[in-house]
Protein backbone atom coordinates (compact mmCIF):
# COMPACT_ATOMS: atom_id res chain seq x y z
CA UNK A 1 0.00 0.00 0.00
CA UNK A 2 1.49 3.33 -0.73
CA UNK A 3 0.92 5.93 2.43
CA UNK A 4 0.86 9.19 1.38
CA UNK A 5 2.27 11.63 4.47
CA UNK A 6 1.26 15.57 4.29
CA UNK A 7 1.67 18.53 6.13
CA UNK A 8 1.68 22.07 5.76
CA UNK A 9 3.66 25.24 6.54
CA UNK A 10 3.22 29.32 6.27
CA UNK A 11 4.87 31.83 8.01
CA UNK A 12 7.63 31.61 10.44
CA UNK A 13 6.49 30.23 13.74
CA UNK A 14 7.49 26.63 12.73
CA UNK A 15 11.01 26.27 10.70
CA UNK A 16 11.77 23.92 8.65
CA UNK A 17 13.07 21.50 11.29
CA UNK A 18 9.87 21.06 12.13
CA UNK A 19 9.15 19.33 9.14
CA UNK A 20 12.16 17.48 8.49
CA UNK A 21 11.68 15.80 11.82
CA UNK A 22 8.37 14.67 10.91
CA UNK A 23 9.28 13.31 7.75
CA UNK A 24 12.23 11.03 9.44
CA UNK A 25 9.77 9.99 12.36
CA UNK A 26 6.60 8.87 9.50
CA UNK A 27 9.67 6.92 7.43
CA UNK A 28 11.00 5.27 10.72
CA UNK A 29 7.79 4.23 12.10
CA UNK A 30 6.03 3.22 8.83
CA UNK A 31 6.73 -1.18 8.09
CA UNK A 32 8.41 -2.03 5.10
CA UNK A 33 5.43 -3.43 3.39
CA UNK A 34 3.93 0.26 3.22
CA UNK A 35 5.54 2.67 0.10
CA UNK A 36 6.17 6.01 2.01
CA UNK A 37 5.88 9.16 0.46
CA UNK A 38 6.17 12.63 2.17
CA UNK A 39 4.70 15.77 0.91
CA UNK A 40 4.76 19.50 2.44
CA UNK A 41 2.47 22.58 1.32
CA UNK A 42 4.38 25.82 1.81
CA UNK A 43 5.23 28.91 0.48
CA UNK A 44 8.70 28.68 1.55
CA UNK A 45 10.91 25.39 0.87
CA UNK A 46 13.95 26.58 1.90
CA UNK A 47 15.75 24.26 4.18
CA UNK A 48 13.51 21.15 3.63
CA UNK A 49 15.00 18.11 3.03
CA UNK A 50 15.71 16.73 -0.42
CA UNK A 51 13.01 13.73 -0.12
CA UNK A 52 9.89 16.32 0.86
CA UNK A 53 7.66 16.59 -2.15
CA UNK A 54 6.96 20.11 -2.01
CA UNK A 55 3.47 21.69 -2.96
CA UNK A 56 3.26 25.73 -3.60
CA UNK A 57 0.36 26.74 -1.71
CA UNK A 58 -2.56 26.96 -4.82
CA UNK A 59 -2.94 30.26 -5.64
CA UNK A 60 -6.78 30.16 -4.68
CA UNK A 61 -7.78 33.53 -3.00
CA UNK A 62 -8.53 33.79 1.30
CA UNK A 63 -7.09 30.47 1.29
CA UNK A 64 -3.79 30.86 0.12
CA UNK A 65 -1.92 32.53 3.28
CA UNK A 66 -1.19 36.02 1.27
CA UNK A 67 -4.20 36.67 0.86
CA UNK A 68 -5.33 36.94 4.63
CA UNK A 69 -2.63 35.57 6.69
CA UNK A 70 -1.03 38.71 9.31
CA UNK A 71 -4.41 40.78 8.62
CA UNK A 72 -6.63 42.76 11.33
CA UNK A 73 -9.92 41.16 11.01
CA UNK A 74 -9.51 38.98 14.16
CA UNK A 75 -11.58 37.34 16.50
CA UNK A 76 -9.91 37.54 19.73
CA UNK A 77 -6.32 37.66 18.42
CA UNK A 78 -6.38 35.18 15.99
CA UNK A 79 -7.59 35.39 12.24
CA UNK A 80 -10.58 33.75 11.08
CA UNK A 81 -10.73 30.20 10.54
CA UNK A 82 -6.69 30.87 11.17
CA UNK A 83 -5.49 27.25 10.13
CA UNK A 84 -7.84 27.79 6.50
CA UNK A 85 -4.46 25.99 4.21
CA UNK A 86 -4.88 22.68 6.15
CA UNK A 87 -8.23 22.60 3.78
CA UNK A 88 -5.57 22.34 0.72
CA UNK A 89 -4.39 18.99 2.13
CA UNK A 90 -8.29 17.08 1.01
CA UNK A 91 -6.98 17.93 -2.44
CA UNK A 92 -3.39 16.47 -2.37
CA UNK A 93 -4.44 13.61 -5.07
CA UNK A 94 -4.89 16.31 -7.72
CA UNK A 95 -2.58 19.39 -6.11
CA UNK A 96 0.46 17.04 -5.68
CA UNK A 97 2.69 16.86 -8.70
CA UNK A 98 2.72 13.21 -9.22
CA UNK A 99 -1.48 13.11 -8.47
CA UNK A 100 -1.00 10.02 -5.93
CA UNK A 101 -3.23 7.75 -4.71
CA UNK A 102 -3.58 5.02 -1.64
CA UNK A 103 -3.66 6.14 1.65
CA UNK A 104 -3.15 9.73 2.83
CA UNK A 105 -2.07 10.38 6.82
CA UNK A 106 -1.90 13.98 7.37
CA UNK A 107 0.35 15.15 10.59
CA UNK A 108 0.42 18.74 12.06
CA UNK A 109 4.12 19.77 12.34
CA UNK A 110 3.72 19.81 16.36
CA UNK A 111 3.24 16.36 16.92
CA UNK A 112 5.54 13.39 18.09
CA UNK A 113 5.26 9.86 16.53
CA UNK A 114 6.68 7.35 18.93
CA UNK A 115 5.43 4.10 17.66
CA UNK A 116 4.86 2.04 14.27
CA UNK A 117 2.26 3.61 12.54
CA UNK A 118 0.59 0.93 11.10
CA UNK A 119 -2.82 0.89 13.16
CA UNK A 120 -3.26 4.31 12.24
CA UNK A 121 -2.65 3.89 8.69
CA UNK A 122 -5.10 1.25 8.18
CA UNK A 123 -7.60 1.93 10.60
CA UNK A 124 -11.31 1.95 9.02
CA UNK A 125 -10.15 1.76 5.36
CA UNK A 126 -13.74 2.74 4.33
CA UNK A 127 -14.08 6.09 6.13
CA UNK A 128 -11.86 8.87 6.58
CA UNK A 129 -10.18 9.55 10.53
CA UNK A 130 -9.12 11.89 12.41
CA UNK A 131 -8.00 12.15 16.21
CA UNK A 132 -10.91 13.04 18.76
CA UNK A 133 -10.15 15.43 21.64
CA UNK A 134 -10.55 12.35 24.50
CA UNK A 135 -8.73 14.67 27.03
CA UNK A 136 -11.46 17.62 26.66
CA UNK A 137 -14.55 17.91 29.34
CA UNK A 138 -17.64 16.73 27.27
CA UNK A 139 -19.87 17.83 29.67
CA UNK A 140 -19.92 21.79 28.17
CA UNK A 141 -19.98 19.99 24.50
CA UNK A 142 -24.08 19.90 25.37
CA UNK A 143 -24.75 23.66 26.48
CA UNK A 144 -25.80 26.22 24.54
CA UNK A 145 -23.25 28.15 24.37
CA UNK A 146 -21.09 25.42 22.75
CA UNK A 147 -23.16 25.25 20.71
CA UNK A 148 -23.45 29.19 19.46
CA UNK A 149 -19.99 29.41 19.73
CA UNK A 150 -19.13 26.18 17.47
CA UNK A 151 -17.06 24.76 19.80
CA UNK A 152 -14.59 22.33 18.61
CA UNK A 153 -14.36 18.43 20.03
CA UNK A 154 -12.03 16.93 17.20
CA UNK A 155 -8.24 17.65 16.92
CA UNK A 156 -6.67 17.86 13.62
CA UNK A 157 -3.20 16.54 14.43
CA UNK A 158 -3.70 13.35 12.39
CA UNK A 159 -5.98 13.05 9.50
CA UNK A 160 -5.93 10.00 7.78
CA UNK A 161 -8.25 9.17 4.66
CA UNK A 162 -7.72 7.00 1.07
CA UNK A 163 -8.11 8.21 -2.40
CA UNK A 164 -10.15 11.18 -2.92
CA UNK A 165 -12.47 10.42 0.16
CA UNK A 166 -12.38 13.51 1.56
CA UNK A 167 -12.42 15.52 -2.04
CA UNK A 168 -16.08 16.81 -0.82
CA UNK A 169 -14.51 18.54 2.18
CA UNK A 170 -12.65 20.44 -0.34
CA UNK A 171 -15.14 21.30 -2.92
CA UNK A 172 -17.64 22.44 0.26
CA UNK A 173 -14.95 24.79 1.29
CA UNK A 174 -13.70 25.95 -2.29
CA UNK A 175 -17.49 26.83 -3.17
CA UNK A 176 -18.69 27.91 0.30
CA UNK A 177 -15.42 29.80 2.05
CA UNK A 178 -17.37 33.00 2.69
CA UNK A 179 -19.57 31.68 4.97
CA UNK A 180 -17.33 29.04 6.34
CA UNK A 181 -14.64 31.18 7.34
CA UNK A 182 -17.72 33.81 8.96
CA UNK A 183 -19.37 30.79 10.87
CA UNK A 184 -15.93 29.14 12.15
CA UNK A 185 -14.19 31.89 13.40
CA UNK A 186 -11.40 29.64 15.01
CA UNK A 187 -9.72 26.93 13.38
CA UNK A 188 -10.63 24.39 11.60
CA UNK A 189 -11.48 21.93 13.71
CA UNK A 190 -14.28 24.05 14.41
CA UNK A 191 -14.87 23.51 10.98
CA UNK A 192 -14.76 19.92 10.97
CA UNK A 193 -16.86 19.49 14.08
CA UNK A 194 -19.77 21.19 13.07
CA UNK A 195 -19.74 20.78 8.97
CA UNK A 196 -18.53 17.39 8.97
CA UNK A 197 -19.01 15.70 12.19
CA UNK A 198 -21.69 14.66 14.60
CA UNK A 199 -23.69 17.90 13.85
CA UNK A 200 -23.33 17.81 10.22
CA UNK A 201 -22.20 15.24 7.65
CA UNK A 202 -21.05 12.49 10.17
CA UNK A 203 -17.90 11.56 7.69
CA UNK A 204 -15.46 11.29 9.66
CA UNK A 205 -14.91 8.25 12.03
CA UNK A 206 -12.29 9.46 15.23
CA UNK A 207 -8.93 7.24 16.55
CA UNK A 208 -9.41 5.60 20.14
CA UNK A 209 -7.81 7.19 22.55
CA UNK A 210 -5.01 4.91 23.31
CA UNK A 211 -3.36 6.24 20.03
CA UNK A 212 -2.72 9.26 21.15
CA UNK A 213 -2.01 12.32 24.12
CA UNK A 214 -1.51 15.33 24.13
CA UNK A 215 1.53 16.44 26.16
CA UNK A 216 -0.13 19.42 28.03
CA UNK A 217 -3.83 18.19 28.33
CA UNK A 218 -3.78 14.31 28.92
CA UNK A 219 -4.97 11.72 27.49
CA UNK A 220 -8.72 10.99 28.19
CA UNK A 221 -11.35 12.87 30.71
CA UNK A 222 -13.15 9.58 31.26
CA UNK A 223 -10.47 7.20 32.47
CA UNK A 224 -9.37 10.15 34.24
CA UNK A 225 -5.59 10.28 32.64
CA UNK A 226 -5.38 13.49 32.72
CA UNK A 227 -1.88 14.60 34.13
CA UNK A 228 0.72 16.82 31.63
CA UNK A 229 3.60 16.70 31.03
CA UNK A 230 4.26 12.74 30.90
CA UNK A 231 5.35 10.56 28.40
CA UNK A 232 3.08 7.72 27.74
CA UNK A 233 5.21 4.97 25.80
CA UNK A 234 2.35 2.86 24.28
CA UNK A 235 0.97 5.60 22.09
CA UNK A 236 1.24 5.91 18.86
CA UNK A 237 1.21 9.86 18.91
CA UNK A 238 2.14 12.92 21.21
CA UNK A 239 0.37 16.75 20.32
CA UNK A 240 1.43 19.33 21.70
CA UNK A 241 -1.58 21.54 21.03
CA UNK A 242 -2.38 24.40 23.18
CA UNK A 243 -5.76 25.42 23.30
CA UNK A 244 -6.45 29.85 23.81
CA UNK A 245 -8.86 30.13 26.74
CA UNK A 246 -10.16 32.93 27.85
CA UNK A 247 -8.75 32.00 31.24
CA UNK A 248 -5.55 30.95 33.06
CA UNK A 249 -5.47 27.39 33.48
CA UNK A 250 -2.85 26.15 35.80
CA UNK A 251 -3.56 22.60 35.08
CA UNK A 252 -2.69 22.67 31.64
CA UNK A 253 0.84 22.89 29.61
CA UNK A 254 2.05 24.99 27.04
CA UNK A 255 5.23 23.17 26.02
CA UNK A 256 6.13 22.89 22.33
CA UNK A 257 8.57 20.79 21.11
CA UNK A 258 11.72 23.20 20.54
CA UNK A 259 11.29 23.90 24.50
CA UNK A 260 10.80 19.80 25.46
CA UNK A 261 13.56 19.07 28.04
CA UNK A 262 11.75 15.02 28.17
CA UNK A 263 14.98 12.91 27.08
CA UNK A 264 12.71 9.83 25.80
CA UNK A 265 10.65 12.05 23.84
CA UNK A 266 13.34 13.86 22.12
CA UNK A 267 14.93 10.68 21.41
CA UNK A 268 11.75 10.40 18.90
CA UNK A 269 11.95 13.80 17.56
CA UNK A 270 14.69 13.72 15.39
Amino acid sequence: MRVNYVCSKWGTKYGPHFVNRLKNMAFRNTPKEFEPHFYCYTENPEGLDDDVTVIPFPDIPNIHPKYWFGDDNFKYGMARCWDRPKTFVFNTHNFAPDKPTGRFVFFDLDVIIQRDLTPIITYNLERPTKMKSWWQDPRPMDTRRFKLSHGAYTNGSCQVWSDDQCEPIWNDVLENQEKIWFTFTDGTDNYHSWRWGRYGADLWDYFPSWMAYSYNRGRSWEEDDLNVGIYRENCIVCVFNVDLLPFEDESRGHTKQDELADPKLLEHWR
